[in-house]
């Protein structure tokens, strides 16, 4: 009788830690197994941005249409973040409803020019991150990450 007992004892503790393994296991994770996940593409204010697959969605990021009032103008901001394992996108757009801007304007601490995929900006480096900032109609647009090469690829 007692070996029944420390039997079903025994196929209850595998269950649980079989179960809690599973709950603990992220199954997005699994199409790393079979290969790469597959990339998306992410549309915010109507702007389309192309993220890596091995790229998840950072909540702690986003803005969905804040309204800030600035002196002279005000702006609708959006903001969506991605992380993976090693490396972080952040995408903020700022939205001047109605205030055509020019790219030498967003030129705010002194950046550097550069054309990344065919569009005119500025690259700004803090020694942690690197941003690109560019205009586009009436919008900001900003992409920040760890790694500078991200950058291009996020605009394709």
């Amino acid at each position: 009788m007692n070996k029944k007992i420390l039997f079903g004892l025994s196929v209850a503790l595998v269950a649980i830690i079989a179960i809690g393994t599973v709950s603990a296991f992220d199954l997005s994770d699994l199409g790393s197994i079979f290969g790469t996940p597959p990339d998306q593409n992410v549309t915010i204010d109507g702007e389309t941005f192309h993220i890596p697959g091995t790229f998840k969605e950072n909540q702690n990021v986003s803005k969905n249409g804040t309204v800030k009032d600035y002196y002279l103008f005000k702006s609708t901001e959006y903001a969506k973040g991605y992380t993976n394992k090693t490396n972080f996108i952040n995408i903020l757009i700022f939205d001047y409803n109605g205030t055509e801007l020019d790219v030498n304007l967003i030129n705010y601490n002194n950046g550097t020019p550069k054309n990344i995929s065919g569009v005119k900006g500025f690259m700004y480096h803090d020694g942690t991150a690197y941003t690109y900032s560019y205009a586009k109609g009436n919008k900001v647009i900003s992409i920040q990450t760890d790694k500078e090469s991200l950058i291009a690829p996020v605009m394709a």
